[in-house]
């Protein structure tokens, strides 16, 4: 019944609500620019956006329904929502009932040379993403050309796949875009089934949209890389005309672990 305190998730339920209230919208960078603007109350729907799923899985997590959530996604939770790592490890006992993993090195740590090449890549966007496709380090420009990888947990494919503003971005998105990603991720998930966070990244991709199940079940192609893709973009960094960009992706020696990929104007077209 609605206002009874029972422990069996309605609890984690009022406390999730709890700390959302707590953080004022406004002051949330990876919003800013939005349309509508937000106000002062962090919604579900900002929870949602800054955690790259929908706003229904969202809400599930905070109606206390009982979901296969990962743990990737409770992090993000935890980082959109500011937790202190008592209320995150709270998050984590009260939903899927074990402690949460600590933060990765690649996180933590990053060599210098590899750090200082992406500093200094000052013409185009640049950014260094792990084996997930998180996004653990970014340049200036990349920042202003694509907003979405200062929130909490930016994860490339979450945002390209799932998110409704890379479809207004990524022009002919199901062709150039999601068919593309979905076969790196066919690869990906083959070459290291023991990997969690593959399984689940794979797993949150296809639960939350059809059309990313429709292609997967359609296709059986695979990619390794999209380096030297030619994508075409409509940005409100560039005052929402097109251009028509390249990628280019490199393994740093140092770690190996890690993507260094950085974007230029396609050879021959000045319009950026």
């Amino acid at each position: 019944m609605e206002g009874v305190d029972r422990v069996d998730g309605e609890s984690i339920s009022r406390l999730l609500r709890a700390w959302r209230a707590r953080v004022d919208a406004r002051t949330v960078r990876e919003l800013r620019g939005t349309v509508p603007p937000p106000g002062r109350r962090l919604s579900q729907a900002h929870v949602a956006r800054l955690t790259g799923v929908s706003e229904g899985w969202y809400r599930a997590l905070e109606a206390g329904r009982r979901q296969d959530f990962s743990e990737s996604f409770l992090l993000r939770v935890a980082q959109a929502l500011r937790l202190s790592e008592a209320e995150t490890l709270t998050l984590f006992l009260a939903v899927c009932g074990r402690r949460p993993p600590e933060l990765s090195r690649v996180q933590r740590e990053l060599p210098n040379g590899v750090k200082a090449l992406l500093e200094q890549q000052v013409s185009y966007p640049a950014y260094l993403s792990d084996v997930g496709w998180n996004i653990v380090a970014t340049n200036s420009l990349m920042g202003d050309w694509f907003p979405w990888v200062l929130r909490p947990g930016a994860n490339l494919m979450r945002w390209a796949l799932l998110d409704p503003e890379a479809r207004e971005q990524m022009l002919d998105w199901e062709d150039s875009c999601a068919r593309i990603y979905l076969a790196m991720l066919r690869v990906a998930a083959n070459s290291d089934p023991s990997n969690e966070q593959l399984r689940a990244l794979v797993k949150d991709i296809l639960a939350a949209d059809a059309d990313c199940r429709r292609i997967w079940a359609e296709e059986h192609d695979v990619v390794e890389h999209r380096d030297g893709h030619v994508f075409r973009l409509r940005l409100p960094y560039h005052g929402h005309t097109e251009v028509r960009v390249t990628t280019h992706v490199l393994l740093p020696i140092q770690r190996p672990d890690l993507r260094f990929v950085f974007i230029t104007p396609l050879e021959g077209w000045a319009g950026v």
